[in-house]
């Protein structure tokens, strides 16, 4: 396989077939009303739906409020802030007359006395660039409460960090949030996160709040590798982060021509021709990993055994003198992005973390610098092409919970607590896997899941019987892996009597 021959995204193209089952409308339309987001809450077996929330992540949807016209709309993310019944949004603002002016968050809250969504707190950050700017919620403090977590550069092209904290609003109405962290620095910030407790898990008691790591080149060193960590730690008393201390940490000693050339070039472009081409994942032997990073195609392909992933390479910001930070976008869905970070560790090393919206969607390792011969080889090698199923989902299949599943090609209806309906492809990969995909009535895409699926079908008499078996499951790079271990089973039968579904 040639490094330029690419196929499509195994989840991004059924994403792409699924949003064209539906006719949609204007993403911008909002719904009419003022609904209570609540009643559209849609709750199956546990992990596998949700309109509010995916795998803990926030999902863009259309603004419940009026934009400014001095504003101009970046992001628009729901998610529920105070634990109550109705959902919260978080927008992004920029400014239209100053594209270098920082950004803004605004929360939108559902006021229950008015019965309408009104803009509530607002809070500026340190960010300026709306392409590198990400918004997600983490209970930094440990005290079960979300925090507002913003990441960004300014307009020196340093990285910031700007936290907000849910606290009483001073006039005891309504939600409000103060900024308890503001970090900036010309290396990369880093939040370590540990693992908590199960009473903290469980809501009976605090966790330990996470350190925060900024790390800096150390300007006093003649060495462009040596850096400087700060450490931030969350103080009670004062209501924010701390610095607490600041380490020096010695790099490598550079001795080839080349990285050495690199590492004084502060230049983007430098480091993106430095990275092109096949890099593989050291350690990887019988299930062969590699990135092929294309910066003149603007491209990014992670493949693995199974499939490829393409991102299409938006942006690069070059942080410490070995390390770049780089932002992707999948080559079909654009709102499945990717934060990729590489650091050079030797001439033909380098150490990469590839990190998605999804907590669970995180993955990297150290590679090794491939040539074009080795490639072809390991490409070609237990190469598995990603096509659709040969079976036929069609008519009303049922579970003994009363919950229905009619299948219309290429539609489905899901019948039971709560109805809804989307898009659904049968496809074929380690495993064959049903993929369903939850539209709204505007024909915008809401919620998803993805089942490893068994199909039997048998006579009784003169009737046929069909037992369709789905296991809840997750799609990647690697295949499908199973995520439950309990099967649901919907059962169809068709008498003699009927037509063929």
């Amino acid at each position: 396989m040639s490094p330029r021959a690419s196929s499509r995204t195994l989840l991004a193209g059924l994403l792409l077939l699924l949003s064209a089952c539906s006719p949609g409308k204007e993403a911008g339309q909002q719904r009419a009303g003022g609904q209570n987001p609540a009643a559209e809450r849609i709750e199956l077996a546990q992990g596998e739906f949700s309109l509010l929330t995916r795998n803990g992540e926030t999902i863009e949807v259309a603004p419940k409020v009026p934009i400014e016209r001095s504003e101009k709309l970046i992001k628009v993310l729901n998610c529920n802030l105070d634990l109550d019944l109705s959902e919260e949004q978080i927008l992004v603002l920029g400014s239209k007359d100053d594209p270098e002016a920082p950004l803004r968050i605004a929360v939108v809250d559902y006021d229950t006395v008015r019965g309408a969504y009104l803009r509530g707190w607002e809070g500026t950050t340190a960010a300026t660039n709306p392409r590198l700017f990400e918004v997600t919620q983490k209970d930094l403090v440990g005290d079960h409460d979300q925090d507002i977590v913003c990441r960004g550069i300014d307009s020196r092209g340093e990285q910031v960090l700007d936290v907000f904290r849910k606290t009483p609003a001073p006039s005891g109405v309504g939600l409000y949030f103060t900024e308890i962290c503001r970090i900036v620095s010309d290396g990369s910030i880093e939040i370590q996160e540990i693992e908590r407790s199960e009473s903290y898990r469980l809501g009976q008691k605090n966790g330990p709040s996470f350190a925060i790591y900024a790390y800096s080149r150390d300007r006093s060193s003649p060495n462009l590798l040596d850096r400087i960590r700060s450490t931030y730690q969350w103080q009670y008393q004062q209501n924010r982060y701390v610095l607490t201390g600041e380490d020096k940490l010695p790099g490598a000693v550079v001795e080839e021509r080349q990285l050495k050339e690199l590492f004084a070039d502060p230049s983007v472009t430098a480091f993106e021709n430095y990275l092109a081409g096949p890099w593989y994942l050291a350690g990887s032997e019988g299930r062969e990993e590699i990135i092929l990073f294309s910066p003149e195609e603007r491209l990014i392909t992670i493949y693995s055994g199974q499939v490829e992933e393409i991102y299409i390479w938006q942006t690069s910001f070059r942080s410490l003198p070995n390390r770049l930070y780089i932002l992707g976008a999948n080559e079909s869905i654009e709102s499945i992005q990717k934060r990729i970070t590489v650091e050079v560790v030797s001439n033909n090393t380098i150490d990469v973390s590839v990190l998605g919206s999804e907590q669970w969607d995180r993955a990297g390792g150290r590679y090794l610098k491939l040539t074009e011969e080795l490639q072809e080889q390991l490409l070609k090698k237990k190469q598995t092409e990603v096509k659709p199923a040969k079976i036929l989902l069609r008519g009303a299949y049922r579970d003994d919970r009363g919950t229905e599943i009619i299948f219309d090609p290429p539609r489905f209806t899901w019948i039971g607590e709560r109805r809804f309906s989307g898009g659904f492809a049968v496809i074929s990969l380690d495993k064959t896997v049903l993929y369903l995909k939850g539209l709204d009535e505007n024909g915008l895409p809401v919620q998803e899941a993805t089942y490893i699926m068994e199909l039997k079908e048998t006579k009784e008499g003169q009737d046929v019987r069909r037992t369709l078996s789905l296991l809840a499951g997750r799609m990647g790079v690697h295949g499908v892996e199973a995520l439950a271990e309990q099967e649901r089973v919907f059962v169809q039968v068709e008498s003699a009597e009927q037509s063929p579904p």
